[in-house]
């Protein structure tokens, strides 16, 4: 007897312009990434048209390539952190620097930041 076919949460398509998005956003071309993965940007390319599926193994990769977290790439589309993530790829890279400050660091240039954007607030 067959198996009944499974739901689909996402497509490849969608998985595929997710990559894509995330890859861009970390100013990464598709022959880069597909050096830092060890493979071709043919296959990098298919991947992102929606042409080829990813396997778990594949999806962790690109997470650590991407330095995001596997929800970004296989995550729920509504309402997800993802989905409120600045397009500013010169912030997203800042961000991504300032997360990897130690711990004192990071927290003394929030505070610079916050008192910053307090003094800018518009009364």
């Amino acid at each position: 007897m067959p198996t009944p076919p499974k739901d689909v949460v996402l497509s490849r398509k969608e998985i595929g312009a997710r990559l894509r998005s995330l890859r861009q956003a970390s100013d990464m071309t598709q022959v880069q990434l597909a050096k830092v993965l060890g493979t071709q940007q043919t296959a990098v390319s298919q991947v992102e048209l929606g042409n080829r599926g990813l396997t778990i193994q594949q999806v962790v990769k690109l997470a650590k390539a991407l330095h995001v977290s596997t929800d970004a790439i296989l995550g729920p589309t509504n309402g997800t952190p993802h989905d409120e993530l600045p397009t500013d790829r010169r912030l997203l890279r800042r961000l991504r620097q300032i997360e990897q400050l130690p711990k004192v660091e990071r927290q003394a240039l929030l505070r610079t930041i916050d008192a910053f954007l307090k003094s800018s607030q518009v009364a």
